[in-house]
Parts: structure tokens; sequence; C-alpha cells
């Protein structure tokens, strides 16, 4: 059976790829809205609100958690030494891209409202 992973709202949840059927739903200790995910080696690592889980993929249980302090919290691109490089680079050039059009979108609405004059 062919697996899908999703970080969502400080959960990592897995679906059957076929049906869409939750198979299972972790809640980790975190609250934020963002929640980054590498799958390898039968392992989902998830990066939620300042910390990294690993997480069992295929029973949810969380393994091990590093609350990585003194680095904060923000957007985090996890890699590993057997993900492909260009991969890694599309990711970025995609959160750069999104992140531009929400700066566009922003100036264009304070524009049209009056802002910018």
């Amino acid at each position: 059976m062919e697996k899908l992973f999703l970080g969502i709202k400080g959960h990592v949840v897995c679906l059957e790829k076929a049906t869409g059927k939750t198979l299972w739903d972790t809640k980790l200790k975190s609250t934020s809205g963002v929640t980054n995910l590498l799958f390898e080696d039968n392992r989902v690592f998830a990066y939620s609100g300042g910390h990294l889980f690993c997480v069992n993929a295929e029973n949810g249980r969380i393994l091990w958690e590093n609350k990585l302090d003194g680095f904060g919290y923000g957007a985090c691109i996890i890699a590993s030494e057997n993900q492909n490089a260009s991969l890694i680079t599309s990711q970025i050039q995609a959160q750069q891209s999104s992140a531009a059009t929400a700066g566009i979108i922003a100036a264009t609405a304070s524009t049209s409202a009056g802002g910018g004059e």
C-alpha cells in the first residue's frame, strides 16, 4: 500500500494514497501552523514549532524529539544525505516564489486601496 504523509498544524497525518483513508494521525507537541516533513527509511521527520520529531511511518509513534534549543521558530527545510540536491533547490525556489507572490499581492492591494500614494 502506498502512503501519503501530510504536515498540518502540528500534526503528521498518514493517508492511504489510493483511497485517501486516514491510517493514522499523530499530534506533535507543537501548535505551529506549518509542519515540514521528510520521509526516509520508513521514518517521517517533522519540524514544527522549533522542534524536530522522528515518527514511525508504519504506526505514527513518535520515536524521538529534539527541541533545537537556541534556533527559534520559522521556516525549515529538511534534507538528508540521500536526498536529491535538485529537489531541495526546487523546494527553496517554490517557497521564494510564494513569498514574492504574496508580497506583490499585498503591494497591489495597498496601491489599489490608495495606500501607495
